[in-house]
């Protein structure tokens, strides 16, 4: 109910290829973030295993090799890195959104994942709807659960999932209160005030914020000169946006935890009445209007 306080934390972290010591950090940003009084910690996009060279192609050694470093080491969902986090949940009192590349229990897919973490153990999970260009590296999901964590509702995205406003209205329609956004968003040149793919996620997350009346958590990468060519730099930029479309909190390029303490639900029901001239943004649609988002028929002309 509105009128409690709540502390969220979202976090610009350095990947590495390497579960054990991404499992390491992630244990310590947990203690960080608890020990400021957060109750919620987001974490990056497949950051338990690290994200993909997207710049293989399909049918090269390097390809073949990044394949089978995610089959060996993709993990289930219950599975021994969401178990080891889950104890660490219940001796905090957090909640944990980790990012990771999930083994499906039955067949031979890789998804791009998010698995919610609780005090109580898993929560839910969540699979990568808009992941075309990741093939065939990771599949795509067929699901997009609103989850309660207790002190508000909440739907997961995964870095594209964002591009694509019906995701987040969606979640807001089904009670969501939260929109929490694990990424690993790069950069193409250097200088992020002047780059147009830095630009473009700023903006497309606060209009998420701003169009829903909702918050959006964002939590990114940082690794500078990333991948074989060390010529991928991660936007970092991590943020925390309120239901208004301000950003309360942003990260620059380097590791480290934002936190932002707010009335959660009283802030979305404020955003609702108060804010854009008083007008409640889901009250006031018209999906009767709205057929062509839904229809598929194009693609069967």
């Amino acid at each position: 109910m509105p009128g409690h306080e709540t502390t969220v934390a979202a976090a610009n972290v350095a990947i590495v290829h390497d579960k054990q010591a991404n499992l390491v950090r992630f244990e310590q940003l947990a203690e960080e973030a608890a020990g400021q009084g957060a109750a919620l910690l987001l974490l990056p996009e497949v950051g338990l295993q690290g994200y993909p060279d997207l710049g293989y192609l399909m049918d090269t050694p390097g390809s073949a090799e990044q394949k089978r470093y995610y089959f060996l080491e993709a993990e289930t969902v219950p599975g021994p890195a969401t178990e080891r986090l889950g104890r660490l949940c219940a001796r905090l009192g957090l909640t944990i959104q980790l990012g990771l590349a999930e083994r499906a229990l039955a067949g031979n897919v890789i998804y791009n994942s998010v698995a919610l973490i609780g005090p109580d153990g898993l929560i839910g999970s969540y699979r990568k709807l808009h992941n075309h260009f990741e093939y065939p590296y990771f599949n795509p999901g067929n699901d997009a659960p609103v989850l309660d964590l207790g002190f508000a509702r909440a739907g997961a995205l995964i870095c594209y999932d964002f591009c694509f406003p019906e995701l987040a209205r969606s979640y807001a329609l089904r009670g969501a209160e939260l929109a929490l956004v694990s990424t690993a968003w790069p950069l193409r040149g250097g200088d992020a005030a002047t780059d147009y793919h830095a630009f473009s996620m700023d903006l497309a997350l606060q209009s998420t914020a701003l169009l829903n009346q909702m918050w959006v958590l964002c939590s990114n990468h940082c690794e500078q000169g990333a991948y074989h060519g060390g010529d991928v730099n991660y936007y970092g930029a991590s943020q925390i946006i309120d239901p208004f479309g301000h950003v309360v909190a942003k990260a620059g390029n380097e590791e480290g935890l934002l936190l932002h303490t707010a009335d959660l639900r009283g802030e979305v029901l404020r955003a609702r009445t108060e804010g854009m001239f008083g007008k409640n943004l889901l009250q006031d649609r018209r999906p009767d209007m709205y057929g062509p988002v839904a229809d598929d028929g194009y693609s069967r002309v």
